[in-house]
């Protein structure tokens, strides 16, 4: 299965929690992130170590860039979303990313992404 990650998966990874280092490690292709996410993540680095552990996981997981086509998607859910279950633009723009690459999300946030029909915890 190909995975797109969401920041709160990366931040458990570099934090040394059992279930996400297990999740993360038994993935069999390199998973993805959307750039959105790359700049949570970064804009959060709290130490030169995990500053160099997030460049090196960078460096071998595909990127996400957004597009016109998850743009529009995004918009969608947006609107669909936002005044029901406060959908937040950039996890719109994740939602919209994975499915437009076919990717499976991994993320805690279930509540984040009603758009996303059976999607579950990869870890408890």
């Amino acid at each position: 299965m190909l995975y797109l990650l969401d920041s709160c998966i990366l931040i458990d990874y570099s934090r040394g929690h059992s279930g996400a280092v297990t999740f993360v490690e038994s993935i069999e292709s390199a998973p993805s992130v959307s750039v959105l996410t790359m700049t949570e993540v970064l804009s959060g680095v709290r130490s030169k170590r995990e500053e160099q552990l997030f460049d090196r996981l960078f460096s071998v997981m595909g990127l996400v860039s957004v597009n016109a086509e998850i743009a529009t998607l995004a918009s969608d859910y947006l609107r669909q979303y936002q005044g029901s279950h406060q959908l937040d633009p950039f996890d719109s723009i994740i939602a919209a990313s994975a499915i437009s690459q076919g990717l499976e999300l991994a993320t805690l946030n279930l509540k984040h992404f009603p758009m996303m029909a059976g999607i579950k915890r990869p870890y408890p």
